[in-house]
Formats: structure tokens, C-alpha cells, sequence
């Protein structure tokens, strides 16, 4: 039973630096507590990801998964190429738009096909996890990369 959810947040920062934050895959373990071992395997004409090596892990299942990225000027999507161990499939889309001259308006779609039998509510408590840590690690790691720059 593949699960869906979409989240909604403001983070005050440009488009363009949430997107180039979104394009740093080799940094999301320092955001993202379900990402580790991240490699970047191809990269599109404009050097920013296409296909992607990382561990995900979520609760108490992680998957090696290989995922292609599509990016625009204003969007982030990300599918798995292959089934892991827990999850037949997974992706999203990050969905960006300027709101005032310094903040962006994220909407974030996320979908979960998971392979292991678990309750529906572990399931969509472990994909609440997920939009948690997108919400929480991203807005601080944009803030961080605003206030550096």
C-alpha cells in the first residue's frame, strides 16, 4: 500500500538558495538524519545531480537505493530506480515559489511504497518522521547557508 503526504512551509531565503541547498546531495546526512553514504553518479549539463547512491533508513529499516533527480528553476524531484529491501519504491517533488523578496514557499509531495508488512500507522508515522526531518533539517540548513554567505 504506497502512502502519500504533501507538507507546506515558508523558509526565509531565496528560491535559488533553497534549490542549491536541495542540489547539495553530498550534505544531506548533515540535515537529514535518514540519509547516509550519499555519492553523486551522474550529474545533469547543468552540474547538478541526476542519479544519486544513498542509504535511507527510516524507524528500523534502511535501504541502499539508487534515485534519479530532475531539477527545474523552481523544483527537486527525486524516484528511486531500484527496490531496497523495505521499499519497493519512494520519490517526491520539491515545489518552490518566491513569496515576498527574501522567503520561498515549499510544498513537498512525497510518496512511500513500502515492501515489508507493518501496521498502516508505523507507516505513516515513519513517512510524518520524514516530512519532520525535510521541514526541520532543510529549513535550518538553508538558515545556516543564508547566514553564511
Amino acid at each position: 500500500m504506497a502512502i502519500n503526504e504533501s507538507l507546506e512551509f515558508d523558509i526565509d531565503a531565496p528560491v535559488s538558495l533553497v534549490l542549491d541547498t536541495l542540489a547539495d546531495v553530498d550534505a544531506l546526512p548533515d540535515w537529514s538524519s535518514a540519509h547516509s553514504n550519499v555519492k553523486v553518479v551522474e550529474r545533469d549539463a547543468n552540474g547538478r545531480p541526476s542519479v544519486v547512491d544513498a542509504s535511507v533508513g527510516l524507524m528500523m529499516f534502511t535501504d541502499n537505493l539508487t534515485f534519479d533527480y530532475v531539477f527545474t528553476d523552481t523544483s527537486c524531484k527525486w524516484d528511486t530506480r531500484n527496490e531496497g529491501t523495505a521499499v519497493r519504491s519512494q520519490g517526491g517533488i520539491y515545489e518552490l515559489s518566491p513569496k515576498g523578496d527574501d522567503q520561498t514557499h515549499v510544498k513537498v509531495t512525497m510518496y512511500l511504497d513500502p515492501k515489508v508488512k507493518a501496521p498502516g500507522f508505523v507507516v505513516k508515522k515513519g513517512i510524518k518522521l520524514a516530512m519532520d526531518i525535510i521541514k526541520n533539517g532543510l529549513s535550518k540548513e538553508v538558515l545556516k547557508r543564508k547566514s553564511a554567505a
